[in-house]
C-alpha cells in the first residue's frame, strides 16, 4: 500500500505492523510522480491531447490523461448511448473507448470521470480536490492489493498496459474493470449514482467488444443486472434517471432476448410515469423522463426489426 520498501520500513519504525490506512495516507501525502514519458502529439491530425492528474487515493502525480479534442471524430452512438468514433476531416481515427479511463499505475484507482481526480486551476494557481470523499477514497486505497492481484492474474503490467497512448483491447476492457472494481467501493459507503456508472462502465466495455468483433453478451447481462440494482436501491434518484435507467433496462432486455423483462419493466415505466405526472416536478425533468420514455415506446415497437440496433450518428 505505500508502494515502496523504504515508506513501508519507516512507517513500521513510526506505527509498528497495524495497518492504519490515514497515516498511510499521512505519509504519501508527499508528492510522487510517475516515472515514465508519455507520447506527446506528432501532428496536427492527431484528434488525442494529454493532461496530467494527480490520483486522490494514493496521491501520485502527472498521471496521463487522454482527451479528446472537440468536433475532431465523427460519433457514432448504439441504442443504449454508447459512442463509437470514425475519422472525420483531417483528424486521423482513434477509438477513444480504449482510452477514455485513466488509471493510477500504483494503486489501480481507476476512473473516466476528470473530477474523480485532483486536478489543478490554472488560473488560481491551486488544486481542485477530487469529488469523492476520504472516506470513500481511504476504502479504495485499502484495495489497492485486491485490484493488484486481479490485474497480476490477467498477465497485465499496469505501467505497460495503462500509461502509453495506444491501448490493446485487453488494457481497454481492464481499464473500465478497474473502474468499476472503484464505484463497487462507492455503492458498499452508499454513494449515490456508483451503481449507475457501474453499469455504464459494462456497457462501455460490451462497445469495445463489439468494435472488435468478440463476444459482448457478458457485459450487456453485467449491465441488465447492474441497471436493475441501480432501480431497486434508488441509486439514481430523480425522474429524469429513472426514466433512463428504465429505458434502459428494457432495451437491454430486449437485446439480450429477455423480453418478458423488457415488458414489465415496461409496465413498471408507465407507474413512473404516472407518479411523474401526479407529483410538482420541474418541467425540465418533465421533459427529460418523457424523452426516454418515448424512447422506450419506439423500441418497443420496433423490436422486431433487424435494424433495431444499427449505429445512428449522434
Amino acid at each position: 500500500m505505500l508502494g515502496t520498501d523504504k515508506l513501508a520500513e519507516e512507517y513500521i519504525a513510526r506505527y509498528g505492523y497495524r495497518i492504519d490506512v490515514t497515516k498511510i495516507q499521512g505519509m504519501r501525502a508527499t508528492e510522487k510522480t510517475v516515472d515514465f514519458s508519455v507520447d506527446s502529439e506528432t501532428s496536427a491530425d492527431d484528434p488525442i491531447y494529454t493532461i496530467f492528474l494527480k490520483c486522490p487515493s494514493c496521491y501520485m502525480t502527472r498521471l496521463p490523461s487522454h482527451e479528446l479534442k472537440a468536433k475532431s471524430l465523427q460519433i457514432l452512438t448504439d441504442r443504449f448511448g454508447m459512442p463509437t468514433y470514425r475519422d472525420m476531416g483531417r483528424y486521423k481515427a482513434v477509438d477513444y473507448n480504449l482510452l477514455s479511463v485513466t488509471v493510477c499505475p500504483q494503486c489501480l484507482f481507476a476512473s473516466p470521470d476528470r473530477k474523480d481526480f485532483i486536478t489543478r486551476d490554472p488560473a488560481r494557481a491551486r488544486e481542485i480536490p477530487s469529488r469523492l470523499h476520504q472516506g470513500e477514497l481511504a476504502a479504495i486505497l485499502a484495495a489497492a492489493d485486491d485490484r493488484a492481484n486481479w490485474l497480476a492474474d490477467q498477465g497485465m503490467d499496469p505501467m505497460k498496459d495503462f500509461l502509453p497512448r495506444r491501448r490493446t483491447v485487453q488494457a481497454g476492457l481492464a481499464s473500465y474493470e478497474l473502474a468499476i472494481e472503484r464505484a463497487k467501493i462507492e455503492f458498499a459507503r452508499n454513494v449515490p449514482f456508483s451503481m449507475y456508472k457501474m453499469a455504464g462502465y459494462s456497457l462501455k466495455q460490451s462497445m469495445i467488444c463489439r468494435t472488435y468483433e468478440k463476444d459482448e453478451k457478458s457485459y450487456l447481462a453485467q449491465a441488465l443486472k447492474y441497471y436493475l440494482a441501480c432501480f431497486e436501491r434508488s441509486n439514481a434518484p430523480g425522474f429524469q434517471y429513472e426514466g433512463q435507467v428504465l429505458y434502459l433496462v428494457i432495451a437491454l432486455g430486449l437485446r439480450l432476448g429477455q423480453v418478458d423483462t423488457a415488458g414489465s419493466y415496461f409496465g413498471v415505466l408507465d407507474r413512473s410515469k404516472m407518479r411523474m405526472e401526479s407529483a410538482s416536478v420541474d418541467a425540465n425533468v418533465q421533459q427529460a423522463f418523457m424523452r426516454w420514455y418515448n424512447a422506450a415506446r419506439e423500441i418497443w415497437s420496433d423490436r422486431e426489426n433487424p435494424d433495431l440496433w444499427v449505429l445512428r450518428s449522434s
